[in-house]
């Protein structure tokens, strides 16, 4: 190869060097996979329903007046909200998880997915509700729910 060959390839691969740096080349990633990273419980107080927003154990404490359902026998129901972060989260399901289970009922539908109604059968008991992401990071939140 002649020296000016060579050269020449040297120029147009470093040019193409600079080229890239400076106006970049676009890249695609596929099969991503985005982790939650957070988990926050967006219950509201409700007046109507008899349902307060407070405090215990530094993590939110939601109390539920105890009136009795003849249609699903519970003293108690809540159907939890709750928001992911990200919001573009590859798996964004939780699970819920109660202590103690004994008195309490976590709905499921059809397909085993759990929708976030909870029915609680005993009053004058603070229950502790663990909501957990289930990308495989165990990501969760702690709320408490008191009926009373």
């Amino acid at each position: 190869m002649k020296k000016s060959v060579v050269i020449l390839i040297a120029i147009i691969y470093v040019a193409s060097v600079v080229i890239i740096n400076f106006f970049g080349m676009k890249m695609s990633v596929y099969n991503e996979q985005i982790l939650v990273s957070s988990i926050e419980n967006i219950n509201t107080a409700d007046e109507s329903r008899n349902i307060t927003i407070g405090e215990y154990n530094n993590c939110k404490l939601i109390k539920i007046k105890a009136e009795s359902d003849d249609q699903t026998s519970s003293i108690a129901k809540l159907q939890l909200s709750w928001r992911v972060y990200p919001e573009n989260a590859t798996n964004s399901k939780i699970k819920i998880y109660v202590t103690p289970t004994k008195n309490v009922e976590i709905y499921e539908d059809g397909n085993g997915n759990q929708t976030g109604l909870l029915f609680f059968y005993e009053s004058k008991t603070v229950y502790q509700v663990t909501l957990q992401s289930c990308d495989g990071t165990k990501v969760s939140t702690v709320i408490y729910v008191s009926i009373y």
